[in-house]
């Protein structure tokens, strides 16, 4: 059974110093791409499945992080993901997310902001 705690629209700071007062409005393009892998996914993947995770009350839940799209705003790139919930033959739509880390040398894939909505669709 699915824990019936929603998170609509939260900002969460993840292993960053900075912070940001509201949420970032990105422009949407072509995500960056390495050898047709898409860049900071297994990061992502890796950071917030954990996170996601603690939210359920079952075990053995796998997720599925579906890009969207890229993501930029001033220094920061990104990715707009959906994630779905894929264990015992579920798709389910379980969150949006927006994910931005600095596109500075030595700070790829670590997150800088995220805003992810749990909200019921």
């Amino acid at each position: 059974m699915r824990v019936t705690h929603k998170i609509s629209l939260v900002a969460l700071m993840l292993f960053s110093s900075s912070t940001f007062a509201a949420p970032i409005d990105g422009v949407a393009g072509e995500p960056f791409k390495v050898d047709n892998e898409v860049i900071c996914l297994k990061e992502i993947q890796q950071q917030m499945t954990p996170y996601l995770k603690s939210f359920e009350e079952e075990k053995g839940v796998k997720y599925k992080f579906i890009v969207k799209s890229g993501l930029s705003y001033q220094e920061m790139a990104g990715l707009r993901l959906e994630v779905k919930r894929i264990d015992g033959g579920l798709n389910d739509h379980i969150a949006d997310m927006d994910y931005y880390w600095v596109q500075e040398r030595g700070s790829m894939c670590q997150p800088a902001y995220l805003i992810l909505d749990r909200t019921e669709k």
